[in-house]
């Protein structure tokens, strides 16, 4: 209880400062991670468990929802987060993320609630048996009072779902029967147990403890609660992304001489101001480049790049570079190419660097600049 207790002290007294700094690019020493790829490969040196959270909420953000969702590992009979293991966490850690919990970065809430053995009740192996209610036998058959509609025969069978099954000859007119679903009523369904020849409506239902191998009554049964955890903070590590993404970006910008100024006002032809994310000239004041950087959950739609659009065209710069970690939604590649604006959308960092650097040091060979 109080390693826990010390723990959610540790990350209160941490997030402030060193987490915070992570996600809002402030001022905070920190170490590439040699053989990563993502915008998570930033970490302070002096804080572990604060790398290891940039590094999760910087993988959550890749999930559809951002929620992580548990996973019932049947072979290790356990509930797992299998993205913990990304992060060098145990899959099983809810502490860790309860913890994130404590330090209000993830939501918690209820997935599901299983039944669990009463006498076993950390063992998530209870599967559903069904028996006979005269002698208790396993051993039933499920079947079905079926009427060929052609003919009008009734014929009990133990075929569960002809619309699957292959063609069979109706006993009563000889006819092959291809269509099921329209040649074939359903009248009733009902069970037999093959070892007392007993039929009846209802199957006796229990749970199985497959682990420790004995039944148990469903009403006796424990709730064994599954729960989800969902990023809060997605439009603090979203401006976060950005704010990283241009900061990395000046940075190589600088290593060919390349003038730049990050989050600036310009004006437009028109006379009206444009907020730009990096503006870069090269060796004249004719020679610029535009940084448009955004991201968005929900992937880049035609009306964001719009709004680009109307400081491209009022400002006509010789080079647009729009650059997201955010998929593209249809249609606005086609848009921006249309306008001569390069999109570059990938989730790793490493490979937008590589993509920006690619067309830096095309463009500013043909305007005779050099690194």
């Amino acid at each position: 209880m109080f390693e826990k207790r010390s723990r959610s002290s540790e990350l209160k007294s941490n997030l402030d400062t060193n987490l915070k700094s992570i996600l809002e690019n402030k001022s905070t020493d920190v170490e590439t991670i040699s053989g990563s790829s993502t915008m998570g490969d930033y970490l302070p040196t002096s804080m572990p468990i604060a790398g290891r959270i940039a590094n999760l909420i910087q993988e959550v953000l890749q999930l559809e929802d951002v929620t992580i969702y548990p996973v019932l590992d049947y072979s290790a009979d356990q509930i797992i987060y299998p993205i913990l293991s990304t992060i060098d966490e145990a899959p099983n850690n809810t502490v860790f993320l309860d913890d994130l919990v404590t330090g209000d970065i993830f939501d918690k809430g209820i997935h599901e609630r299983l039944i669990v053995c009463p006498l076993h009740p950390k063992s998530i192996s209870a599967t559903m048996r069904i028996y006979c209610p005269k002698c208790n036998s396993a051993n039933i058959e499920k079947l079905n009072l079926v009427e060929h509609k052609k003919c009008g025969h009734i014929i009990e069978s133990k075929i569960s779902n002809y619309s699957t099954s292959t063609p069979f000859v109706c006993p009563s007119c000889s006819k092959e029967i291809n269509n099921a679903e329209n040649d074939i009523k359903v009248l009733a369904m009902w069970y037999r147990c093959e070892n007392c020849a007993e039929k009846f409506d209802d199957a006796l239902i229990k749970l199985h403890c497959r682990k420790f191998n004995h039944d148990f009554d469903a009403n006796s049964g424990k709730f064994n609660t599954l729960f989800y955890y969902r990023l809060k903070t997605l439009h603090i590590s979203k401006d976060a992304d950005t704010t990283n993404i241009k900061n990395e970006l000046v940075k190589l910008l600088h290593r060919f001489k390349i003038t730049t100024k990050q989050n600036t006002l310009v004006k437009g032809k028109s006379g009206n101001m444009h907020d730009i994310a990096i503006y870069a000239t090269g060796t004249s004041d004719d020679d610029t480049l535009l940084f448009f950087v955004k991201n968005r959950y929900e992937g880049i739609s035609e009306s964001d790049m719009n709004s680009i659009l109307i400081a491209k065209l009022d400002f006509e710069p010789k080079h647009a570079l729009f650059v997201t970690q955010s998929p593209l939604q249809d249609g606005v590649e086609n848009l921006a190419k249309l306008y001569g604006i390069v999109t570059i959308s990938e989730p790793e960092f490493i490979k937008i660097r590589s993509r920006v650097e690619e067309f830096v040091s095309s463009w500013y060979a043909d305007v005779g600049g050099h690194k």
